[in-house]
């Protein structure tokens, strides 16, 4: 219910975005204690008591990794919080398809110096 609410909350608009991480910052802390308990809880009298055991770690820890990819998805932006935020501002007051279209294009170009402004040689 965490990660749904934390998905949820990061379709909002940019800065309200980041308080997804809340949510998803919760669901990562329990995902590491159910990871705990189950690794320390001892074997059940069942057929195959490790196998049980097994599959509710590694579905807990493929439930850390999406929370963390999440976490990631929603966070990313903010490194690049100028851009983005004007992408955002620019096609929300985008009344046509050619000023969608013109906002894309400014960011995919502002995009592109700012990356060549890290990887520049020299």
């Amino acid at each position: 219910m965490l990660m749904l609410a934390g998905l949820i909350a990061s379709g909002s608009a940019m800065p309200y975005s980041a308080l997804a991480v809340i949510p998803l910052a919760w669901a990562g802390v329990e995902q590491v204690f159910s990871i705990r308990a189950r690794a320390a809880a001892p074997p059940t009298a069942q057929a195959t008591p490790g196998a049980a055991r097994t599959r509710g770690i590694v579905g807990s820890v493929v439930a850390l990794v999406l929370v963390c990819l999440v976490s990631v998805m929603v966070l990313l932006p903010y490194a690049f919080y100028g851009t983005a935020k004007t992408l955002q501002d620019c096609t929300l007051g985008a009344n046509t398809a050619v000023a969608a279209a013109d906002c894309n294009a400014r960011f995919h170009s502002g995009l592109d110096s700012t990356m060549r402004g890290f990887f520049r040689i020299g």
